[in-house]
C-alpha cells in the first residue's frame, strides 16, 4: 500500500507540474506558426486523466496506472496529448505486476513507453517528445538493476534533460529559431514532477500565478493552410473489438492527404488525432466502426490566433437567436479581411469595399467571422477577399458552408493584392469575368512589407539578427538591414521599374517619422513614379507597400 501512495502521489506531483508549466510550453510551440497549444493540450489531457482516478481506491500499482491511462486515453488533446497518453500506456503495460517501484520494475515500464508511443505515430520525427521517452528507456536499461530508486530516478531526469537540449539538433525547424521541443519539454516537466515525490517525499503543489503568455516571437507572413486538428473516440461496435488494426486507419487517413495522424486502439476504444483539410470526411470514415463518444475539430489558423491575440470571441460559436429570413436584395457585394480599423476605413471608404472585416495584426478571422457579414450584406453574389494565406481556409469554408448566396473566394494573400482586387472589380460585369480579371489583376502586384525582427534566428537561409528590418516580399523574407533607409536602397528598390505605375504605402503604428521621411526621400530621388501614403495604423508591419 505504501508504494501504491507514492506513485499516486508522484502522478499528482507531476500534473501538478505540467499545469505549472504550460504556459511556458506554449511559448515554445512558435515555429511555423505560433499557435501556442502544445502545453495547453498536454495540460488538459494530464488533467482529464487525474480526474478520473484521484478520488478511486485503487488494490494494485498496474490498476492505478490502468486506469490513469484509460482516463488520458479518454481525455487527450491535440497531437502532443495523444502521443503522451501513450507514453503512460507503456508505463502502465510495463509496471502492470510492479509491487516496489523497483529499478527493474520502472526500466520495463520505459521500455513499453517508447514501444506503444512510437507505434502510434505513423511518421515518427526524432527531436520530439518520442526522443525523450525513447532516450529514457535505451539509457535506462544500461542502469544498474539494484541501483537505489533516488539515484535512478535523478539519471533519468538527467537523461531526460540531455535529450530535450539536444532536440533542435535533430529537428530544423527548431535550430531555426533557437527553441527546444515543446513536446518534449513537458514530459520533461511532467517526469521532474515525478522525481520530486521520489527524492523528498514532496508533490509540488499547482501554482496560484502562471506565466503570462502573450504570443510568438517572430511576426512573418507564413503561406500555407494549415487545415484542422480533427479528433475523434469511437467506441467500437462489437464486430470490430479485438479485430480492427490501427494502419487501416492510418492508411485511409493518408489517402485523404491528412498530416499528423496518430491512432490508438485500447480495447473497445478507437482514439484518432489527425490535421485535415475536410475533418467532415475523416468523420464519416470512422463512423462505419462505431459510435462516437466524442469529436472535437479545430481550425488551427484560429487557434493561433487565440493564442496570440488572447480572444476568445474569434473561435467557433452557437447561436440560438432567430434570424429574419434573408431576401437577397443586392445583386453583388464585397467582402475582404484587413489588419486595423484605419485599413478598414479606407477599404470601405476609399475602395468601396461593402464589409472590411478587421482581423486585427493576426488576420485570422473565422469562417462564423465570413458567415456574419454574408448575413449582413444580403447579396446574390459575395466575393471573398481574404488577404492573407492563412485567412483563405475560412473563407473556402465560409463558402462551402453558405447556403444562399453564390460565394466567389478571390484568393488575395496580401492586403496588397485585396486593394488591387478591390480596385479592379468590375460591378457590371459577370462573376465569370470578375474573377478572370481580378485573378490576373492580383498577380502583377508587387507585395512589399517591413517588419523589424523579434529575436535571432534564419528564414529561408537567412540570418536574422533581434531587432533588424526585414524585408518580406509576397510572404517570405528577402533581406535584412540594420538601417531601415539602406533596406529601401537594396531591397525595395529591386521591385521598382520602369513599368511602375503607382506605389501605394500603409503606415504602421511602428513606423517614426525619421523612416516616412526617409522613405519619401528615397522615391523623390531615385524614381519617377507616382505614391500615396496611407496611414493604414497596422500593427507587425511598419510599412505595407504595394508597387503596381
Amino acid at each position: 500500500m505504501e508504494k501504491l501512495i507514492l506513485i499516486k502521489d508522484s502522478m499528482t506531483s507531476a500534473v501538478n507540474n505540467l499545469y505549472n508549466n504550460y504556459p511556458h510550453i506554449d511559448k515554445l510551440n512558435v515555429f511555423p506558426v505560433p499557435d501556442g497549444d502544445t502545453g495547453t493540450n498536454m495540460n488538459l489531457t494530464a488533467t482529464n486523466g487525474y480526474n478520473d482516478v484521484k478520488d478511486i481506491e485503487f488494490k494494485t500499482i498496474g490498476e492505478f496506472l490502468n486506469a490513469f491511462s484509460r482516463g488520458l486515453i479518454m481525455g487527450a488533446r491535440g497531437n502532443s496529448g495523444v502521443i503522451f497518453s501513450q507514453i503512460i500506456k507503456g508505463l502502465a503495460k510495463g509496471m502492470n505486476d510492479a509491487t516496489e517501484l523497483s529499478t527493474v520494475e520502472w526500466k520495463k515500464g520505459f521500455a513499453e513507453s517508447k514501444i506503444i508511443a512510437y507505434r502510434a505515430v505513423m511518421k515518427p520525427v526524432e527531436g520530439t517528445i518520442l526522443t525523450v521517452i525513447r532516450e529514457v528507456a535505451e539509457q535506462s536499461a544500461l542502469l544498474p538493476d539494484d541501483m537505489e530508486t533516488k539515484e535512478f530516478w535523478n539519471k533519468i531526469i538527467l537523461i531526460a534533460n540531455e535529450a530535450l537540449e539536444n532536440t533542435p539538433n535533430l529537428l530544423q525547424a527548431l535550430k531555426d529559431v533557437g527553441v527546444v521541443d515543446s513536446g518534449a519539454y513537458g514530459l520533461v516537466k511532467f517526469l521532474e514532477g515525478m522525481n520530486s515525490v521520489f527524492q523528498s517525499n514532496k508533490i509540488i503543489a499547482k501554482t496560484d500565478k502562471l506565466e503570462i503568455n502573450e504570443g510568438g516571437n517572430i511576426e512573418m507572413e507564413i503561406e500555407a493552410e494549415f487545415g484542422y486538428c480533427t479528433e475523434g473516440i469511437v467506441m467500437l461496435n462489437e464486430e470490430w473489438i479485438n479485430k480492427l488494426q490501427t494502419s487501416a486507419i492510418r492508411d485511409q487517413l493518408q489517402i485523404y492527404g491528412n498530416t499528423s495522424i496518430v491512432v490508438v486502439i485500447d480495447e473497445d476504444i478507437l482514439k484518432v488525432h489527425t490535421h485535415a483539410l475536410s475533418p467532415g470526411q475523416v468523420l464519416m470514415f470512422l463512423q462505419q466502426y462505431g459510435d462516437f463518444k466524442t469529436i472535437k475539430v479545430d481550425n488551427m489558423n484560429l487557434q493561433a490566433d487565440k493564442q496570440v491575440k488572447g480572444n476568445e470571441a474569434s473561435g467557433w460559436q452557437e447561436t440560438t437567436s432567430i434570424k429574419l429570413e434573408r431576401k437577397l436584395n443586392n445583386d453583388y457585394a464585397t467582402i475582404a479581411v484587413v489588419s486595423s480599423p484605419e485599413m478598414k476605413k479606407y477599404f470601405e471608404k476609399e475602395l468601396g469595399i461593402d464589409i472590411a472585416i478587421d482581423g486585427g495584426s493576426k488576420m485570422n478571422p473565422s469562417t462564423n467571422d465570413f458567415l456574419k457579414a454574408i448575413e449582413e450584406v444580403d447579396a446574390k453574389a459575395v466575393y471573398l477577399m481574404p488577404n492573407n494565406g492563412n485567412v483563405l481556409l475560412a473563407a473556402k469554408q465560409a463558402e462551402k458552408e453558405e447556403t444562399k448566396s453564390k460565394i466567389i473566394v478571390i484568393p488575395t494573400k496580401t492586403i496588397q493584392q485585396g486593394m488591387t482586387a478591390a480596385l479592379s472589380f468590375d460591378p457590371s460585369a459577370t462573376t465569370m469575368k470578375n474573377t478572370k480579371a481580378i485573378t490576373s489583376a492580383i498577380k502583377n502586384v508587387v507585395s512589399f512589407q517591413v517588419s523589424q525582427a523579434a529575436k535571432d534566428s534564419v528564414v529561408n537561409g537567412i540570418k536574422i539578427k533581434k531587432d533588424q528590418q526585414m524585408a518580406i516580399v509576397d510572404g517570405k523574407i528577402v533581406g535584412t538591414a540594420n538601417d531601415i533607409g539602406i533596406l529601401f536602397e537594396k531591397q525595395l528598390s529591386r521591385y521598382i521599374t520602369n513599368k511602375t505605375e503607382i506605389i501605394t504605402i500603409f503606415i504602421g503604428q511602428d513606423a517614426s517619422a525619421k523612416s516616412v521621411s526617409q522613405l519619401r526621400k528615397f522615391l523623390d530621388e531615385n524614381f519617377d513614379v507616382e505614391y500615396e501614403i496611407i496611414e493604414g495604423g497596422q500593427k507587425v508591419y511598419s510599412f505595407i507597400i504595394a508597387v503596381e
